[in-house]
């Protein structure tokens, strides 16, 4: 990832949304939330190769790959619960951006048990043999 593009994509967002706050306001929140969604895709482009990365790294522990389905489930869940908040923040709703991070944090401690049983059931097989 270059970030020297997603600086671009965000200057000319802010551009954009300042020329539209003093012409046509109700469509500054849009372009927000626009540019975020292209920043957001760029983001996830370059990910692609940390998660094979990171999908080598559980295939050599021999942990199962539920675990590697949880704990990036998890990393996502975090990531757009907060990019939905501060979606709601700049809408001028922070109160409800506040209770999706809220939900969020409850569905990350939800799929937590599941790493925490996985990691119990790998305990126990190394102390087993």
């Amino acid at each position: 990832m270059s970030i020297v593009k997603l600086i671009g994509i965000a200057v000319l967002g802010v551009i954009i949304v300042q020329l539209l706050r003093s012409s046509k306001p109700e469509f500054a929140t849009l372009a927000t939330i626009a540019t975020g969604v292209v920043m957001l895709i760029v983001l996830v482009n370059s990910l692609s190769s940390v998660i094979v990365a990171f999908q080598g790294i559980i295939d050599k522990s021999g942990l199962p790959n539920s675990l590697f389905t949880l704990v990036l489930k998890i990393i996502g869940i975090g990531y757009l619960t907060e990019y939905s908040a501060s979606i709601c923040e700049d809408a001028g709703c922070a109160s409800l951006g506040s209770k999706i991070q809220l939900g969020g944090k409850l569905v990350i401690f939800g799929l937590s048990i599941g790493i925490i049983t996985n990691l119990i059931d790998v305990v126990s097989k190394i102390s087993i043999g």
